[in-house]
Formats: structure tokens, C-alpha cells, sequence
């Protein structure tokens, strides 16, 4: 591969660093060096960053050509998996009534609802509607990941209520274990440790990332319940129930959470700062005839990145000329990883306000709206005199 190159031969500033060594000096002397070598660690994948930049659309499409099928293969074998399990955990669990085997079998059956509808929405996305959704369907696969978080919450909801029936009605007569049903979760666990074990290989991938993670919570719950089950059915009777809440509790708050961010890449979310600085670089470099970079924005819509750049050229530069290079520029943005689009403005001028190129969305240096304000105006209003007199 050929060297990349380097307008700003920032290769200059790529330093060579080791970890520093624990040795016997105060602890604050040895921070200050481990924040240091943190800090040009940073440099250097920001450097790397900015100069691997124009290569990531090539690389990408490579990468998969050459795992693309892999990907493919863990999907579809996560979902087949996740079938299967649930009908043997199911199994177990109605079999042996267990709290918390019925726990498991409720985020199986979840797993196998959340793949299905995973497969449908990346269908619909991959299928746009140019007339109908201009800008395609992407944003569908988010809504659908919200949707099964909202349902998650409801499932975890109404198994930490059957756990508190369970505790507040007390011990009772129930068959013992049987060894089926713990050879069926014996099994599911195994194969949920192979799946996990193919998909950490290809865990760079956003769709096999998914699973990947998806198994990995997966061994953690099923084997916590398993251990539940069998405490609570032959020494602790109360272990099955709060084995089952603590499960509820783990689902609730996961997937709870996921719900967030999931929200706030809907709303807008800007995008790292390391990601804009690379924007800022590529537009930069893109042509010599750009003089400056007024804006930058790149902000979420869905998992995907939208991006916005102003540059400034020369007043004389021919239309044909800042077009043909603006256009180059777009594209060349909407190779980088993740920007699903990028828009491109050319301007003559640097020193105008911005808001006279767009209608302001929010109102700027007005009225400050903070909980600290609000607790301002609200004590200032009780110190007013209320004699009637008018101030």
C-alpha cells in the first residue's frame, strides 16, 4: 500500500511513546506521566485518522467483500439459535415452573422477536422509496430498536411483579427439577458460548456487533437463572423469585438504556468531536482553492451521520469551478464511515452572521432558560414587596 498522503505533513508531529514505568516516585508524579503518554496516544490515532481518511470508502468496500458472507452467515445463524433456544428454554421453563428459568425463556423470546424485526427493518431500508421517503428508510431500523426496548421494559415489568407474588405468597409445593430441563438450558448456554465465540471475531461489524453483545448478556442471564433455579428448588426457596427480579432488573435497565440512546440519535445528536475535526481536515485538503472553513456540523439522523460544510473560495471563482469542486468535496465526505449524507455551501465571505443564511432555531442570547435561572426568577419574584405598591 502506498504511502497516504500528507498535505500538512502531520506525520512531523507522531511521537513515539512507551508506558511509563511504576517505579517508587510519588503517585502524582507517575499520573502526570500516564496522562501524558494518554495524550499522545491520542494524537497519533488522530493523526491516523485524518491521513486514512480519503482511503475508508476503498478499505470498506473491500472489507466486505472479503467478510461479507461471514457476516451474513452470523446473522442468520444467531437468529436460527435464538429459534431454537427459545423453544427449549420455554420447554424447561413451564416444565419445571421456575421463576427464573421463565425469566430466561422471556429474554429468548425477545432475542427471536428483536432478530425478526432487525431483519425486516434492514429489508426496508435496503429497499427505499425514493418518491415516497426521499431520503430512504434508514431511520427505521432506530424507530424499530426503540420499539423493542419499550416492549422489553413491559415484559421486565411483569416479571418483577410475578416475582413479588411469588415472594409475598411464600413457599410452596412445587415438583422438583427435573434433569430434561436442565440439560435443555445446559444446552442453550453451550450454544449461545459458540455463537458468542464466532461473532467476537467479526464484532467490528454493526450487524454482528448486535449479536455479539446479544450473546454475551445471554450467557450471563441463562447461566445466573440456571444457578437460581437449582439453589432455590434445593436449599433456598426465595432464591428462584429474587434470582428472577434480579434478571427482570437487568433486562429493565439494559434495554432502558439502550432506549436513550437510541432516542437522542433520532433527536439529533451531534457527532464526536474527533469526527467533525476529520471533516474539518478533508474539506481542508480537498482542493487548494478552498480558503476557509466557515461551518461545520455533523449530527445524527438515525445510526447514520448527516454532515454540513460552508467553505469559503474566491469571489472571482468561476460557477462551473465551485461547483465541480464542492461536489468532489460532498462526495468525498460521504465516503467516510458512518455519513449517510453531506451537504456542501460555497460562500465568498467568512465574516457574515450566520443566522442570515438560515431561519435561527432556537433563540440566541435571549432569556436563559436553565433550572439555575428559573430558581433565580422565582426567588427575586418571592423577594418583590406585595404591598400592592407597583415596582
Amino acid at each position: 500500500m502506498s504511502l497516504l498522503d500528507d498535505p500538512l505533513n502531520l506525520n512531523q508531529y507522531k511521537t513515539t511513546i512507551s508506558e511509563p514505568k511504576k517505579n517508587w516516585v510519588p503517585y502524582a508524579f507517575n499520573d502526570e506521566k500516564e496522562k501524558l503518554t494518554d495524550f499522545y496516544k491520542e494524537q497519533n490515532e488522530m493523526i491516523e485518522g485524518f491521513l486514512s481518511a480519503g482511503e475508508e470508502e476503498r478499505l470498506k468496500a473491500e472489507d466486505e467483500a472479503q467478510n461479507g458472507g461471514k457476516v451474513k452467515l452470523a446473522v442468520r445463524a444467531s437468529f436460527t439459535v435464538n429459534f431454537f433456544l427459545f423453544v427449549i428454554q420455554l420447554y424447561a421453563a413451564v416444565s419445571t415452573g421456575s421463576l427464573a428459568l421463565f425469566a430466561t425463556a422471556a429474554d429468548a423470546f425477545m432475542d427471536l422477536v428483536s432478530s425478526i424485526v432487525m431483519l425486516i427493518t434492514s429489508r426496508m431500508s435496503s429497499r427505499p422509496k425514493p418518491y415516497k421517503y426521499p431520503v430512504g428508510r434508514r431511520r427505521v431500523e432506530t424507530m424499530g430498536v426503540i420499539m423493542f426496548c419499550a416492549l422489553m421494559t413491559i415484559v421486565a415489568v411483569e416479571l418483577i411483579i410475578e416475582s413479588a407474588k411469588a415472594l409475598a405468597g411464600g413457599k410452596t409445593e412445587s415438583e422438583k427439577l427435573d434433569i430434561v430441563p436442565l440439560v435443555c438450558v445446559g444446552v442453550a448456554i453451550f450454544s449461545k458460548f459458540v455463537m458468542f465465540l464466532y461473532c467476537y471475531g467479526l464484532r467490528r461489524y454493526p450487524a454482528a456487533h448486535v449479536f455479539y453483545i446479544d450473546h454475551r448478556n445471554d450467557l450471563a442471564v441463562n447461566g445466573f437463572g440456571l444457578i437460581m433455579s437449582i439453589v432455590g428448588d434445593r436449599f433456598v426457596w426465595y432464591l428462584d423469585p429474587v434470582g428472577a427480579c434480579c434478571i427482570a432488573l437487568l433486562i429493565l435497565f439494559s434495554w432502558a438504556s439502550t432506549a436513550f440512546e437510541n432516542m437522542w440519535l433520532i433527536v439529533g445528536k451531534c457527532a464526536p468531536r474527533e469526527f467533525v475535526n476529520k471533516c474539518i481536515y478533508v474539506t481542508l485538503t480537498h482542493d487548494q482553492r478552498i480558503q476557509k472553513v466557515d461551518t461545520c456540523r455533523a449530527y445524527h439522523s438515525g445510526q447514520q451521520l448527516y454532515v454540513e460544510v460552508d467553505i469559503v473560495m474566491d469571489p472571482e471563482t468561476k460557477l462551473r469551478e465551485s461547483h465541480d469542486v464542492s461536489q468532489a468535496l460532498q462526495r468525498k465526505l460521504e465516503g467516510l464511515a458512518d455519513v449517510e449524507r453531506a451537504f456542501v455551501h460555497v460562500d465568498y465571505d467568512y465574516l457574515h452572521d450566520v443566522n442570515e443564511e438560515h431561519r435561527p432555531l432556537y433563540e440566541i442570547g435571549g432569556a436563559k432558560h436553565s433550572i439555575r435561572a428559573l430558581v433565580k426568577r422565582l426567588w427575586s419574584k418571592n423577594k418583590e414587596p406585595t404591598d400592592g405598591t407597583a415596582v
